[in-house]
């Protein structure tokens, strides 16, 4: 029988895309951008508390609406400020449109907690003031999250409906 050549190597041999310039490129750029992507995923993930909570600790907030009943945006009354300042010790204080509060705040990530409010006793003249400042009571120790963006404060409840927008002053 003749001697027929023996296939080479090379003519058996599979190639992948990828042993190619350019498909290792493209498996390059494949690789980084998943990298990418991680470390975006990761850094809003574990950024958003710091973000958060030293957020709304940077500035004093002034009330701009709050939902009326059914969930209606409603501004502030023309003539009175709502205002909020957070410490870093877990502590809120600010003006209700006529009195003045103070009340705990817990955050984690973007859930919020607030409690124990107390406030002075005037008894404001100013038509609807009283009723307005009673509903940002109410409203207040009803938070469930936060989120702070453009520097605006919004305080959601547990069904993630918007309750407070502040601005911040």
């Amino acid at each position: 029988m003749p001697d027929s050549p023996e296939p080479s190597d090379d003519s058996t041999e599979k190639t992948s895309p990828a042993d190619t310039p350019k498909g290792y490129m493209i498996s390059l750029a494949v690789v980084l951008m998943g990298i990418l992507i991680v470390m975006v995923f990761f850094m809003n993930l574990f950024g958003q508390e710091a973000t958060a909570s030293t957020a709304i600790t940077q500035h004093r907030w002034s009330l701009e609406s709050y939902a009326g009943p059914g969930g209606a945006t409603v501004p502030v009354q023309d003539g009175t400020t709502v205002t909020a300042l957070f410490s870093t010790d877990g502590k809120v204080t600010g003006s209700g449109g006529c009195n003045q509060y103070s009340a705990r705040y817990l955050v984690r990530d973007t859930l919020m907690i607030v409690s124990e409010i107390t406030t002075t006793k005037m008894n404001c003249p100013e038509n609807g003031v009283m009723i307005q400042e009673s509903r940002y009571y109410s409203l207040l120790e009803n938070t469930a999250a936060l989120r702070v963006r453009d520097r605006v404060l919004t305080l959601y409840d547990t069904a993630g409906e918007p309750l407070l927008v502040f601005a911040a002053a």
